[in-house]
């Protein structure tokens, strides 16, 4: 098996629209609503990547509460982070861990939030 996609709430489309679209490069493979569920979905293809996100945007969002559920993060590799690290600080995304080093220096990592408090790991495997 392989991972196609990961779902997020989310309670702004277009926040994370201009957040997986404008700082991670995805693009919108397909929007649609749903009448019958008051939904909108939208399917984000990566450029290099064999998986999607889908944004699920209800009409009358509820409130989403933390840890109501047991997803962690979404992981991105990455081949320069600190060069991908400068353009997202540049357009204002706020880091929880700013790039570091794996105990074993084998990668290197960074941590952010999404708009909707998803966290993102930001990877670069190392060269030895």
């Amino acid at each position: 098996m392989k991972l196609i996609h990961s779902a997020i709430r989310t309670t702004d489309l277009n926040k994370s629209l201009d957040f997986y679209v404008g700082i991670f490069g995805f693009t919108v493979r397909e929007k649609r609503y749903i009448p019958a569920h008051k939904t909108t979905l939208v399917f984000l293809k990566g450029l290099n990547a064999d998986f999607e996100i889908e944004l699920i945007a209800d009409d009358n969002p509820k409130p989403i509460a933390d840890c109501e559920n047991s997803f962690a993060h979404l992981a991105f590799q990455t081949d320069n982070i600190d060069e991908d690290f400068k353009k997202m600080k540049d357009a204002g995304v706020i880091f929880l861990r700013e790039p570091f080093y794996s105990m074993d220096k084998s990668m290197k990592l960074a941590f952010l939030d999404d708009p909707n408090g998803i966290m993102i790991e930001i990877i670069e495997y190392l060269k030895k």
